[in-house]
């Protein structure tokens, strides 16, 4: 009886691990580019981003894929994906000039 406490125990507690890192993991903001056209999927950016990344979109024609953002300030990591180098490196651009402003959301 006693070892199938300590099991149900060490499952718990992987199970814990396994959901926290991947609330950990979690991109916390997430732009979804469409065809000229740039939308927040999930998350908030500081005022003017958007706006920014929307100009990208529209200047680049058929860009297709997203931006993936986790962490903050000097810890943030942009993921790009489905998007050409040009375009990647000009998201970027503008996105880190804003690192300071950029927040996980609780």
């Amino acid at each position: 009886m006693g070892s199938m406490v300590l099991v149900g125990l060490s499952l718990t507690i992987v199970v814990g691990l396994v959901v926290f890192s991947h609330l950990v993991s979690r991109a916390h903001t997430v732009v979804r580019f469409d065809d000229g056209e740039a939308a927040l999927e999930r998350g908030a950016l500081p005022p003017g981003l958007l706006s920014d990344l929307r100009d990208i979109a529209r200047t680049a024609g058929g860009l297709a894929g997203h931006l993936a953002i986790r962490g903050q300030g000097d810890t943030l990591e942009l993921e790009l994906v489905g998007l050409t180098g040009n375009e990647e490196q000009r998201i970027r651009n503008v996105v880190l000039l804003r690192r300071g402003q950029i927040r996980r959301h609780r």
